[in-house]
């Protein structure tokens, strides 16, 4: 778990990426808890480890399915918020290098209120 400021009000759990080979893409998951009295804003990531990392959200329209990318999400105050399979995820374009089950990758979120926090994400299929 990964905690942000002295008074521990955004915490970000249980982070994984897909496997990928180099050049190809993937996705990130996890959760975010806000244990503050306002909410925050998750407005980019960076990857090191990828030419882009874009937050995304999976729809189910007319039959359809896709995604696209979203500028930001909103965490609300007192609440959890799910990055998951089916919704909010992030994509993680061109790996740079092969992501194979086990390895361990950093992400940085960044965050409006809570800045930037630092999570360790490990790669499952």
């Amino acid at each position: 778990m990964i905690l942000a400021g002295s008074q521990n009000l955004l915490a970000v759990q249980n982070a994984i990426v897909g496997v990928a080979a180099k050049g190809m893409s993937s996705a990130a998951f996890f959760k975010i808890m806000n244990n503050s009295d306002q909410s925050d804003t998750l407005y980019a990531v960076r990857a090191d480890f990828a030419e882009m990392a874009q937050l995304h959200v999976s729809f189910r329209k007319d039959g359809l399915v896709g995604m696209h990318p979203v500028k930001f999400v909103a965490v609300p105050a007192r609440s959890t918020f799910y990055f998951k399979h089916g919704g909010y995820h992030v994509m993680l374009m061109g790996v740079k290098e092969n992501l194979t089950a086990g390895k361990k990758v950093k992400l940085e979120l960044l965050f409006r209120r809570a800045g930037t926090i630092t999570v360790e994400a490990v790669v499952k299929r």
